[in-house]
């Protein structure tokens, strides 16, 4: 089958520090003897192509396509839509991208689109994007047929409540591959290692950006709530946004934990695995999250979760189990919770094994690409 991958997000992809899901599904699929591309956006004016080979002689070719954005919709240009007809299957992403009302017709409806978002307060500015664009579907009633992959059930219960007939939960894979190679500890690591063994410190890891939507300025509330316990804690902070940081940093000093958190800009995703392997619960009080790569890839690692109720931890948690889902902003709850994990190491040692193997049994690409398969075949039958 020839499967042709089309994101619809107007964001420069950074193929070499990020967990891409469009690639991780592509090896899979290229694995299980099927050819699948991508195309991705690019703010060139010109069509650049990138092969990116794989271990079995094969290649994932990616189509680099200029777009314009109109209301954080990624329109491309004629090139996409004589490219797709060299495929049998279409999988395209979010279904308030107005470019798939075109694919849907160039394909004939040989298309699925892949679904994350679901209704939540706190996207405010999606919610009433999602207005105008039902207003705009409810003149191409044919739309309501095509075909929906949902990354969670909350993504199913939001498209069902919009009238698609057909929707299949399915998920989100982790590409493990990346993890594989064994790479020396950064500098970073070597330090949280050292001081660990030094000083007994116990380390809550979080990664993904330094923004409001990740609650930050809570995590530094339940930071300051455990240190009058527990003065050996430390955040590690992950990721990027030095304005928003500057602020968190600003509010840490008025609550004097400033120097109890490390912070650390963005790392490669190779150097993650041994990140995840010295610190002792990830923590994630996410106030919104479509699914959470992160989620996945700390459970693999076998690193115990903390987080909120969202896409991923809806779809991945059994409380207690294989993780703890703690209400949002009860900073009393969670500090309770990390505690627990702390104290029980039977806990701890239930949760890390739960999880990890749940992620390598069940949410790995290559576990996940058979589902994916089965409904691109489902597509090409009833078509």
């Amino acid at each position: 089958m020839k499967i042709l991958i089309v994101r619809m997000y107007q964001d420069v992809l950074n193929i070499s520090n990020y967990n891409s899901q469009e690639i991780g599904l592509a090896k899979a699929l290229i694995r299980k003897g099927h050819q699948c591309d991508i195309v991705l956006y690019t703010d060139k004016k010109e069509i650049s192509i990138q092969k990116m080979n794989m271990e079995n002689g094969k290649a994932i070719t990616i189509y680099w396509m200029p777009a314009r954005k109109i209301l954080k919709n990624c329109i491309y240009d004629k090139r996409l839509y004589e490219l797709v007809k060299k495929y049998d299957v279409i999988q395209s992403t979010e279904y308030d991208q107005v470019g798939n009302l075109k694919l849907q017709k160039v394909t004939d409806n040989h298309m699925a689109i892949y679904h994350g978002p679901y209704q939540s307060y706190y996207p405010k500015i999606y919610n009433r994007k999602c207005l105008i664009i039902d207003f705009l579907y409810s003149f191409f009633p044919q739309f309501k047929n095509v075909q929906l992959i949902a990354k969670s059930n909350l993504a199913e219960k939001f498209l069902n409540k919009k009238g698609f007939k057909k929707v299949e939960s399915i998920g989100v894979g982790l590409d493990a591959a990346r993890f594989e190679t064994v790479h020396e500890p950064n500098d970073i690591v070597r330090k949280l290692i050292s001081e660990k063994h030094k000083k007994n410190y116990k380390y809550l890891l979080y990664i993904g950006k330094i923004e409001d939507r990740r609650n930050i300025f809570f995590m530094i509330d339940i930071l300051s709530k455990l240190s009058l316990e527990d003065k050996n804690i430390r955040l590690v902070l992950i990721g990027k946004g030095e304005k928003y940081l500057k602020k968190c940093l600003h509010y840490a000093r008025s609550l004097n934990v400033d120097e109890n958190i490390i912070y650390h800009d963005p790392m490669k995703q190779e150097e993650l695995a041994n990140l995840y392997r010295c610190c002792d619960v990830f923590f994630f009080p996410s106030k919104y999250e479509i699914f959470g790569m992160v989620l996945l890839e700390a459970m693999y690692f076998g690193l115990p979760v903390i987080t909120t109720m969202n896409g991923g931890s809806i779809t991945l948690i059994k409380d207690q189990e294989t993780g703890i889902i703690c209400d949002l902003n009860d900073v009393n709850s969670w500090c309770e919770s990390i505690m627990n994990l702390f104290k029980d190491q039977k806990l701890r040692d239930k949760i890390s094994v739960n999880s990890s193997k749940l992620i390598k049994e069940n949410y790995t690409w290559d576990a996940l690409s058979d589902k994916f398969v089965k409904v691109y075949e489902s597509i090409l039958k009833n078509c």
